[in-house]
């Protein structure tokens, strides 16, 4: 091969290709020891399975999620901590596994039981490079050589070739790539080729590297290979398929820097680029199609660029970004985020920065204003020409303080602080305007053109508002318009045409108003209370139509939005999504998204006008602050934003809304404050149990976000506990006294507050109950009170059952004693009657007076056979009881003649009650015992009913001394009567009458 010859070809080629043309700049993130690296020299980078990135520094390992850094340090006696020693090569394997080489051994991360585990076979071996050749063999190339290490087995073999067992004695590997089936080698002098499938090996020799070795080595997409040699400073790319060879480090571009500098790693991408670090210009980005080369190097004014010059490794990750160890720490971008670049309005990026207007000239040029003067930038050439006021010189401009610029044809309009200047592009003189030319001097803050040519110049001062006419060529106020003079002498901020050719003047302090021509009619809009109309709501900045014919306002008190169509207003603020109410600069994209500056950032209001997102200096926005200028759009569909670090311009249809999502997990669990441990990592945890007395825990979460880290947004519920989510940037939720039960831990985040629309996690946890808040316990509880309490009711039964039985056994007495004193009580009818009777029939016998004899016997007779008929009987009825009665009364009216009578007045419905038998014969008997006969005063006694009661009634004249009573039968019959009936027997007694009431039955 004739590579030098080849190599001085390509030179010149390339030479004729590279162009300086401006590139949007990449945005570099930075990490730092202050980030929570544990220090600043990284010799390997891995993301793993998760997305999480591995740095191995000297002192420790570091895992880093995207907002925080978790250090994993050597702990003397901890075989389970990380080695002591240094690590100089990661890898994360297929199947997940993540393998970590050191000068003293193989080591992988039990993601499950977060710890270290040492590969006894492997124990003093210093491991430079790890890859994987099949499923379980992964390859080590250590100090020693190349190793294939068996993961089932836990065995090291020597790594061969099948074709010859000797190749790599012969060509020692010194560094590895692998790309699909095919594993390259870097050796002294060449390279080596491997099969993966035949296990086939050849040698390539590159004579440039003769006697070189290949410290690192790559494979690109068009099968080029990349060799480096970091101590001798070369960088070579080879074609096998031509046998040619680019000598990178002979490239002109690189020799101008006239510094030796090694090329110590190398990555491709998927735009066709190979990025190169080097251990003093910073990062070299070459496109393999076009073959341009690229510096990327350290800007202290810009703090999106790389943080240093003096690189280490490089490592692209399997989600697309670039990350790169330096000295301090680490950098990291993603090649296909260049949304935003920035062009400075002065050729010396240590001028003015702030920028205001901006313009675009027919021939494509930029016109850029700022308050220290204007400037032309040819985007061609990239070169500038300026206009500013200088001491001792002729003035170029009214005022060097310059609010706005508009290039018109051959005639560039020029707004400053003090007048308008007029430029003409062919003959490149500049005109001072002044009354003459009906546009007086003052403070102009906007020039603008509508469809029909006419450029209107909206100052605070004067009449407010001139416009040069198109028709005759000449400036007029609106002072002699004969519809908007009305506004003569107001401040206008900006003045904009809609797609109906009405215009729309945005006042400073009145709000805004819209002029249709055709109908020569106006309408005004004040925000707010009319008594606050110069609030900042009615400060005017930008003026904008979206795709439905929405007017966009913006202000110092958020954006506006007026639909006369379906005539509907809007008006957001902060408390709607805004970063911030002071918005500026309105730009509409193709896609009817809104793109919004701010003094917090630049932010994209989608086009169903409901989220918003954002962007920071973290997305790559060279400014975060943003001036009250407004936004522009230039030919080419670019918008360009006047910052206070120059002007931004990128392409909005570059940036699409959701494009990647970030993984979000439970990192670590705590319990009372606790870590918490379980067989399972978080990351892949579907359950959590937690025990009665670990119901205080906190569950944090992380967002592995590193386009946008810090913007994190999480939301979380438990689902069982709370109804609501809650939204916030905190990660952890803290849970507090969780009562037992099963709950759904549910989880999700967003780099975009407004929109929620993201992937969700959840782990199921179920916390027990304590035994005495259990529901077995509960109804242990009610089934031992339930059975006390039966227990209970069943002894009072029984108490109650035997006071019961006393009570009755007690009432039977009584009723028994009652029974027998009034079996007594009519016993005593027997002898004292009997004799009586006798006596009364002795006498109608001695009489001669049979027929009244033979009446008192039958009389007698039926006496006594109802009193043993009726002696069995505890009651009997009223009409037996009657007929007993008026027997009884004849015989005693035998005896008494006219000294004693007894009346019965007894209602026949009353016949069938009941009464103890012997009642009324006792009643009348005790009336006869206890009073005195005489024919004088006879005695009367009274039987009737009354109140369904059996009333005796006699008069009362009583005897001073009765021979036979012993005062205990109507005692006796009180007490018989009671277990009779629930009414009482009463006695009254008065002066003249005694009467007994006997309860019917």
């Amino acid at each position: 091969m004739q590579y030098g010859r080849h190599i001085i070809l390509l030179v010149l080629l390339f030479c004729c290709l590279q162009s300086r043309t401006q590139k949007a700049p990449f945005n570099f993130h930075h990490l730092t020891v202050n980030d929570g690296l544990n220090d600043g020299i990284i010799n390997a980078i891995v993301q793993d399975k998760y997305g999480y990135m591995w740095f191995a520094s000297y002192g420790a390992l570091n895992r880093y999620n995207g907002s925080s850094i978790r250090k994993f340090l050597h702990t003397e006696n901890d075989t389970t901590s990380p080695p002591g020693g240094i690590s100089y090569a990661m890898f994360c394997s297929s199947e997940g596994r993540l393998w970590i080489g050191y000068d003293d051994g193989l080591v992988e991360y039990n993601y499950a039981a977060d710890h270290f585990q040492l590969q006894q076979s492997t124990k003093k071996l210093r491991i430079n490079s790890i890859t994987e050749i099949g499923k379980t063999q992964l390859l080590l190339l250590t100090a020693k050589g190349a190793f294939v290490y068996s993961t089932t087995e836990k065995k090291l073999s020597p790594f061969t070739a099948a074709n010859n067992k000797e190749l790599f004695k012969q060509h020692y590997p010194l560094s590895l790539y692998k790309k699909g089936k095919q594993l390259l080698m870097g050796s002294y002098g060449g390279y080596i080729l491997y099969d993966l499938e035949s296990r086939q090996a050849t040698f390539h020799t590159v004579p440039v590297f003769a006697g070189l070795g290949a410290d690192r080595v790559m494979m690109d997409e068009r099968g080029d290979i990349w060799l480096s040699n970091v101590f001798n400073f070369k960088l070579l790319k080879v074609t096998p398929s031509t046998d040619t060879v680019v000598a990178i480090d002979q490239l002109p571009s690189i020799r101008e820097l006239k510094v030796q500098m090694s090329f110590l790693n190398f990555v491709a991408d998927a735009n066709h680029n190979v990025w190169i670090v080097t251990s003093l210009k910073g990062l070299i980005q070459y496109n393999i199609v076009s073959g341009e080369l690229r510096f990327h190097q350290h800007q202290p004014f810009v703090p999106g660029s790389i943080a240093v010059n003096i690189l280490r490794t490089i490592y692209k990750a399997p989600d697309g970004n670039i990350w790169i160890s330096m000295l301090g720490g680490v950098d990291y971008f993603n090649p296909s985020q260049t949304l935003f670049s920035v062009v400075y309005p002065f050729p010396n990026a240590d001028a003015n920065l702030l920028a205001r207007g901006f313009s675009e000239d027919d021939d494509g040029n930029y016109w850029f204003t700022t308050g220290d003067g204007i400037s032309q930038y040819n985007t061609s050439t990239k070169k500038y020409k300026v206009w500013r006021n200088e001491t001792g010189k002729p003035d170029q401009l009214y005022y060097n303080s310059v609010r706005a610029v508009l290039a018109d044809s051959d005639v560039v309009w020029i707004a400053t602080g003090k007048g308008v200047n007029r430029y003409n592009r062919i003959t490149g003189k500049m005109e001072f305007l002044t009354s003459k030319d009906s546009l007086p001097q003052g403070f102009y803050l906007n020039i603008n053109k509508d469809k029909s040519g006419n450029v209107w110049f909206g100052t605070n001062q004067n009449d407010g508002l001139y416009y040069y006419a198109v028709a005759d060529k000449k400036i007029h106020s609106i002072a002699t318009h004969p519809v908007l003079k009305k506004y003569k002498g107001y401040s206008i901020r900006t003045v904009f045409e809609d797609s109906k050719q009405r215009l729309w003047i945005g006042f400073g302090g009145e709000g805004v108003a819209m002029y249709d021509p055709q109908q020569q009619t106006t309408r005004e809009w004040i925000f707010g209370k009319k008594e606050e109309k110069n609030s900042n709501a009615n400060l005017t900045i930008d003026i904008k139509e979206d795709k439905k014919g929405v007017i966009w306002i913006s202000s110092f008190h958020g954006l506006r939005g007026i639909d006369l169509q379906q005539k509907q207003e809007y008006w957001f603020t902060a408390k709607d999504g805004l970063r911030s109410n002071l918005v500026m600069g309105i730009a509409v994209d193709a896609r009817d998204r809104l793109w919004l500056s701010s003094s917090a950032g630049l932010m994209m209001f989608d086009s169903s006008r409901k989220f918003f997102s954002y962007f920071d200096e973290s997305f790559g926005l060279p400014a975060m602050e943003f001036p009250e200028h407004p936004a522009h759009v230039t030919r080419d569909g670019r918008m360009v934003f006047p910052s206070v670090k120059g002007y931004i311009f990128f392409d909005p249809l570059n940036y699409t809304e959701g494009k990647k999502a970030a993984q979000t997990y439970v990192a670590s669990v705590e319990v009372f404050g606790k870590p918490f441990h379980t067989t399972q990592n978080f990351a892949e945890c579907k359950s959590l149990h937690f025990h009665s007395n670990e119901n205080f825990f906190t569950l944090e979460l992380e967002s592995l976000n590193y386009d946008n880290p810090g913007q994190a947004w999480y939301a979380y519920k438990l689902d069982g506990l709370e109804k609501e989510w809650h939204y916030t940037q905190d990660p952890k939720a803290v849970y507090t006294n969780v009562p037992g039960g099963s709950y759904t831990f549910r989880f999700k985040s967003t780099i975009n507050a407004n929109n929620w629309n993201t992937e969700e996690k959840s782990i199921l946890i179920k916390v027990d109950t304590v035994f005495y808040k259990a529901t077995w316990f509960w109804l242990l509880i009610a089934a031992a009170v339930a059975g006390l309490l039966y227990g209970f009711y069943r002894y009072r039964i029984r108490q109650q059952e035997q006071l019961h039985n006393l009570q009755s056994k007690a009432q039977l007495l009584e009723k028994e004693k009652a029974l027998v004193m009034y079996e007594s009580l009519k016993q005593q009818l027997n002898p004292h009657f009997l004799f009586n009777s006798l006596t009364s029939l002795n006498s109608l016998i001695q009489g001669a007076d049979k027929k009244t004899a033979a009446g008192f016997l039958d009389s007698l007779s039926k006496t006594y056979r109802y009193i043993l008929k009726s002696r069995d009987s505890e009651t009997v009825s009223l009409i037996d009881e009657l007929k007993f009665a008026e027997n009884y009364v004849k015989l005693q009216r035998i005896r008494f003649e006219k000294g004693f009578d007894v009346l019965f007045h007894v209602p026949e419905e009353y016949h069938h009650r009941k009464i103890v038998p012997v009642t009324l014969q006792n009643l009348i008997e005790n009336a006869i015992k206890h009073n005195i006969i005489d024919e004088d005063t006879p005695l009367k006694v009274e039987i009737v009913v009354e109140d369904d009661s059996i009333v005796v009634r006699n008069n009362l004249q009583k005897k001073k001394f009765v021979e036979t009573s012993n005062k205990q039968g109507l005692a006796n019959l009180q007490s018989l009567y009671m277990y009779l009936s629930n009414r009482p027997v009463e006695i009254k007694e008065t002066n003249s009458t005694f009467t007994i009431s006997i309860p019917l039955l």
